[in-house]
């Protein structure tokens, strides 16, 4: 199996645009013209010049080796900006996954060459960055500490000492110094998230290194109290200078050595490093770059935020044999092909030297001669619709199962699924549309006598919804629900702390805001083993087991559900707001909408007095405790009315919550 990207016909169409907007920008970015050669010569000419006097003597270095401590993925830049021109820059690392609160690369660098002085550091900047800054956290870093050692052939790390420290820029409170002053509570920071910048630091060594088989180990530790603000982007040059500075920006050791090179003696290797460098630092392709950044950002977010299926992908079939004696280490037993069990009449030919698939076996269960798979399919359809199946046993059709209590009408249903072309819809609406379906659950004298347990269906069923629709029917009552089909997974409101025990990887649960709060239940985010609480304390099952049929309970926790989840006290306080801006003026009235909207009937007398006085309670303690009243208004993010009085609205939110815990509200009847 594979994880497969799922985009919708909308999501296809921009994936289309970003690429034919990047092979545009990344043509023109890879195109060559008498403007740009003579700035190439003209770039040439200067660097080279800059080499030779030592001016120009620092080498961007690509990391032999490199890792994180924690749970942060680094890796070299290799995306190529212009596939034509092979555009890749190996000296830059980018990190990217989890950003732990504490962390340290590890990154091991050549020193082959003799005399080196210094070490540069260069925090750059990323379009996918918060801020467009220099760090993950929120666009700036704060680097605590920088070590490094010396690895000679015999890999024994000798710590080099760095003598002094020099940035282009420094936070306030936070100097380049501090990260070689061995204080994890302190260090080097940049206002990236203000001022989005590349920026650099020079380190120098106290005594020259390097040399054959020379290895320098750079270790950037960025400590826990400043929240994992870790530089995203960076990348490391040496120097042999004698007094290394910020000076000169340096070019990879290839492009150096392409310099020193005459030019009639260059490879082809020489001249696309030489080019490769050139296009990422020409001025005159700055737009272009920024352009092709920007679009492969944003086509990175929009593919990242593209839900995943697995997808089970073709292999070559396993050899199974018979197993002599169950010892599956003797592979000397009889070779068997995929077949249907002997003790089935209905069997599958395979076609000459063709296996059989699971197409084939598809195709086998829905055979127009064998009505078991239908017969299952439309008995839980009943049951969907009546509360129980026509045969109870839902999970068992074989011989220990129950029989059903209609079999003509069984038989029916399962022959009218098959010619309807396995037509789902078409068979619960049938259902719903029947007689049968549209029957009171109050039971006549005659029929309660001649079915009492109800197994011919002479009456409707009682049964309390499912936990995703008791949620549902609260929001839709209150006006709240969003009826949108499709999309990713929401999170409505969980208590904090529910998570803490989930671990690999630790979680934290974040609610969502807006519609994302109030979708149907079907798209709860679902945590296994951490279902969300009050689905479970309405019976949903954790899936870590196949269920056939839920457990239906009736436990004080539920009501306790009811009365203090924020989504039902949210749902509580909608309704309250809309039963006093739609239902009227008076109590009476207000009592009528409200039960219309909830329980689909009108209040009886001792009902109206009961609420009315819960009413009229209510209102005068939120009345004289105002604060009350706006602690209850405050639950959940959707934001009150502000014509209303604050204690009548929530002594009205009370009475509702009182409403959406009725088992009549709960139950369908």
């Amino acid at each position: 199996q594979d994880q497969t990207k799922i985009a919708l016909p909308q999501q296809q169409a921009q994936l289309k645009q970003f690429d034919e907007q990047l092979a545009k920008a990344r043509e023109q970015y890879a195109a060559k013209t008498p403007d740009l050669a003579a700035a190439r010569a003209k770039w040439e000419a200067a660097a080279k010049a800059d080499l030779e006097s030592g001016k120009n003597s620092w080498l961007s270095v690509k990391p032999a080796k490199f890792e994180a401590k924690n749970k942060t993925a680094l890796a070299t830049l290799t995306r190529s900006v212009s596939e034509e021109a092979a555009v890749v820059d190996e000296t830059i690392i980018v990190a990217s996954g989890p950003n732990p609160a504490k962390e340290t690369y590890t990154l091991t660098l050549p020193a082959e060459t003799a005399g080196l002085r210094g070490l540069r550091l260069e925090a750059l900047t990323d379009a996918s960055f918060p801020n467009k800054g220099l760090s993950r956290a929120n666009g700036n870093f704060v680097l605590t500490e920088i070590e490094v050692a010396a690895l000679g052939t015999d890999d024994k790390p000798t710590p080099v000492k760095l003598t002094s420290a020099e940035a282009d820029f420094s936070q306030d409170n936070y100097p380049v110094a501090s990260a070689i002053d061995g204080k994890a509570e302190t260090g080097w920071a940049v206002a990236g998230h203000e001022r989005p910048a590349d920026h650099a630091a020079v380190f120098t060594f106290a005594e020259p290194i390097g040399g054959p088989g020379i290895k320098l180990v750079v270790k950037l530790h960025h400590d826990s109290q400043f929240a994992g603000h870790n530089i995203g982007r960076f990348r490391l040059a040496l120097t042999t200078a004698e007094k290394p500075d910020l000076a000169g920006q340096g070019v990879p050791a290839t492009v150096a050595a392409a310099l020193k090179a005459p030019a009639e003696s260059r490879s082809s290797q020489d001249e696309q490093a030489l080019d490769a460098h050139f296009r990422l630092i020409a001025p005159e392709l700055a737009p272009l770059r920024e352009q092709i950044a920007k679009l492969e950002a944003d086509k990175t977010k929009l593919t990242e935020s593209l839900p995943s299926t697995l997808v089970s992908m073709s292999a070559q079939p396993r050899i199974v044999r018979v197993l002599p004696r169950g010892n599956w280490l003797d592979d000397s037993g009889e070779v068997q092909e995929p077949a249907v069990p002997g003790f089935f009449v209905a069997r599958i030919t395979p076609a000459e030297n063709q296996r059989l698939t699971r197409l084939d076996l598809a195709r086998w269960m829905t055979r127009s001669d064998n009505p078991l798979t239908a017969r299952v399919f439309v008995n839980r359809l009943w049951k969907m619709a009546f509360g129980r199946g026509i045969v109870r046993s839902l999970e068992d059709f074989g011989s220990r199962g129950e029989l059903p209590t209609n079999q003509e009408l069984l038989d029916w249903l399962a022959v009218e699924f098959q010619e309807s072309g396995w037509d789902v819809k078409h068979m619960l609406k049938l259902m719903l549309m029947s007689q049968a379906y549209r029957q009171s659950s109050i039971p006549p004298a005659e029929a309660l006598a001649k079915d009492a347990n109800n197994d011919l269906f002479s009456r409707q069923d009682r049964f309390r919804l499912d936990a995703e629709l008791v949620r549902d029917n609260a929001l839709a009552v209150s006006g709240l629900l969003v009826t949108k089909i499709g999309g990713p997974s929401v999170k409505p409101y969980q208590p904090p702390g529910y998570w803490q025990y989930l671990n690999f990887p630790k979680r934290e649960w974040e609610n969502d805001k807006g519609e994302g709060q109030y979708r149907r239940g079907l798209y709860t985010y679902w945590q296994r083993t951490f279902l969300h609480p009050s689905l479970a304390a309405l019976d949903a099952p954790s899936r870590e087991e196949c269920t056939v049929e839920r457990a239906r309970s009736n436990t004080p926790q539920q009501a306790l559900v009811l009365l203090n989840d924020p989504t039902y006290v949210e749902a509580a306080r909608a309704l309250a707001g809309r039963i006093l801006t739609e239902g009227g003026a008076a109590t009476p009235e207000r009592l009528e909408f409200a039960f219309r909207q909830v329980l689909v009937r009108s209040p009886r007398p001792e009902e109206v007095k009961v609420l009315t006085a819960l009413l009229e309670k209510h209102q005068a303690e939120f009345a004289a405790d105002k604060s009350a009243a706006e602690k209850l208004l405050k639950v959940g993010d959707l934001v009150s009315p502000v014509n209303l009085d604050p204690a009548e609205l929530a002594a009205w939110t009370s009475a509702c919550r009182v409403l959406l815990n009725l088992h009549e509200t709960i139950t369908r009847n």
